[in-house]
């Protein structure tokens, strides 16, 4: 008995190192091989079957559709690797615990770039393997040691132009400015660009908001607190606008062009000092399907016309400079890296929220609540 519950561990533990590219796939059967158990079988055939798949970890709904029409199905026919889903969303204690626990489920991630600094630090993902993944295939300074921006995504407000039309609002010291543009506001209330279109409401250029003064962002912030709601979802800000809840509203850039379409074109997008934000495909540390793998589907994300493809389904903009020309002219109002908005845009700085984040949430929820 001893021996069979030994051989079974031993089963057990060469499953997980396979599927966390510490054993090799010979080993790993010769060692089943060996330990005899009847669940054996099942244990190689689930390690098997995880290094021949890519899972992307992301937040589900559309995601899914579109990463599967712009990318999934692209790199399958390519290399005949299946592309999965998790949709449970990649939020960093999640990725922490995954591999903490050693039980490694997903291969790439979907997530944020300052998730990508703080994660890699900690020693929670693989390195991005730039001879595989091109590093001229991503804007400038948008690439780094643990991850790399396919997408970006943004914030942005727009306005009734009813109740605006002579002299509309377009930057963000006219969204705080309450006497000139009466009327309710909506912000985004877990901080990320509603600080910095605080700082660039009070006299902040674009250029020198990094590293953010927090005080001064709260402050401004506090100032229209009585004329604000905070959202919490995409959704939330969407329906705040549609539903005539406010004159001026906050949204994620990617559901503007359907704000504008259900509101008949009442409420229009700013662009203008909108906020870039990079979305980054992190390597959860010993993935399933194995280093290179991986490497190969990032890579072939970076194709410009798959970025284009989920620009169109989902409203997420590319990341390669190559895709920036070939945005479609129906899209480009509404895509922060369209050559048009590029220089008009504030890029996140995700240096600055991998280090001062939970500060910055936390001093902004004090201030809202």
């Amino acid at each position: 008995m001893q021996d069979k519950m030994f051989f079974k561990d031993l089963a057990l533990t060469a499953a997980k190192d396979f599927k966390s590219g510490k054993l090799g796939r010979r080993d790993f059967l010769y060692l089943c091989a060996i330990a005899g158990v009847a669940s054996s079988s099942v244990i190689a055939g689930d390690a098997e079957a995880a290094a021949n798949e890519i899972v992307l970890w992301n937040w589900g709904g559309d995601a899914v559709k579109c990463h599967t029409s712009a990318f999934g199905a692209a790199f399958t026919k390519d290399s005949g690797l299946p592309v999965k889903y998790d949709t449970s969303g990649p939020l960093q204690g999640k990725i922490k615990e995954m591999v903490n626990s050693g039980n490694i489920t997903a291969d790439v991630a979907d997530a944020d770039a300052f998730d990508a600094i703080s994660l890699g630090k900690s020693g929670h993902l693989e390195k991005i393997d730039y001879s595989v993944v091109d590093k001229k295939k991503v804007l400038k300074g948008f690439a780094w040691d643990y991850g790399v921006s396919i997408i970006f995504y943004g914030y942005a407000f727009m306005y009734d132009t009813k109740k605006f039309k002579s002299n509309p609002p377009s930057t963000w010291a006219d969204f705080f400015n309450t006497k000139k543009y009466p009327g309710k506001r909506s912000l985004y209330k877990w901080a990320n660009g509603s600080l910095e279109g605080a700082l660039m409401a009070d006299g902040v250029s674009k250029n020198n908001v990094y590293p953010m003064d927090l005080d001064r962002a709260v402050n401004k912030i506090k100032s229209i607190k009585s004329d604000t709601i905070f959202w919490g979802s995409g959704s939330e800000a969407q329906q705040m606008i549609v539903n005539g809840e406010v004159s001026m509203g906050m949204v994620w850039l990617n559901r503007a062009k359907a704000v504008e379409a259900d509101t008949n074109g009442r409420y229009r997008l700013n662009m203008n000092e909108a906020i870039a934000m990079p979305g980054a495909y992190l390597v959860p540390k010993g993935n399933p399907a194995g280093r290179a793998n991986v490497m190969k589907f990032i890579a072939s994300c970076q194709v410009a016309e798959r970025q284009i493809e989920i620009l169109r389904c989902h409203g997420m903009t590319p990341s390669n400079p190559e895709a920036f020309g070939m945005i479609p002219d129906d899209l480009k109002r509404f895509a922060v890296t369209s050559k048009e908005n590029l220089s008009r845009v504030l890029l996140n700085d995700p240096i600055w929220w991998a280090e001062n984040g939970g500060n910055a949430v936390n001093k902004f929820l004090e201030a809202i609540g």
